[in-house]
């Protein structure tokens, strides 16, 4: 859960409650059923949908022989062909060895193959083969079925503008990564300025 520091001056002395006379310090916003902010609910309710269409997902890959970890790798590694095991592992967030033993797994299906680099004798790039294509179309159709199945009710506006906000939440996150990674940079304040 995300934590809005208190001042301590604004607690009520029996517990830690902001003090709604305290004229500079902004109420967070509670949701009425459970008493979580608003911050605390959204990324909840974010993280939530994103698990549930994930375990959807995988349902559906199954009995196509690819557990969540390997059609991750397949899925991102269809985006970066090419692309050595270090960079897979980056984008896919997960340690070198792990991707390794995934890498294997899915060269002994015959879905991936390690190429060595013709700049880098030292270093191999990691491919798709033919065989994995077929697949990686009926993973996409799959993947159709369940968006189409997310957004069944939701009106073709809604789902537009579902997709705009969750691009600029992304973007918004982004920034405020660079800015957190940035040499010399301050994390950008709760107002949208740099804390000073």
């Amino acid at each position: 859960m995300i934590e809005q520091p208190v001042s301590p001056a604004t607690k009520h002395p029996k517990d830690d409650r902001v003090d709604a006379t305290s004229p500079d310090i902004e109420k967070p916003i509670k949701d009425d059923t459970n008493g979580q902010t608003r911050a605390d609910y959204v990324g909840y309710l974010i993280g939530a949908v994103s698990r549930m269409i994930r375990r959807v997902y995988d349902r559906r890959v199954e009995p196509l022989g690819l557990t969540r970890a390997q059609w991750r790798v397949m899925t991102r590694l269809n985006r970066l062909e090419s692309c050595t095991q270090t960079e897979l592992a980056t984008e896919l967030e997960i340690e070198k060895p792990t991707l390794g033993k995934l890498i294997e797994r899915l060269e002994s299906k015959g879905w991936v193959e390690r190429r060595v680099d013709e700049n880098d004798a030292r270093s191999k790039r990691l491919f798709l083969t033919a065989a994995a294509r077929p697949l990686l179309t009926e993973m996409a159709g799959l993947a159709d079925e369940v968006i189409e199945g997310v957004f069944a009710g939701i009106g073709a506006d809604k789902s537009a503008q579902l997709r705009e906000t969750l691009s600029r939440i992304k973007g918004n996150l982004a920034g405020m990564l660079e800015d957190d990674t940035a040499p010399g940079g301050t994390a950008a304040s709760p107002g949208g300025g740099t804390g000073s």
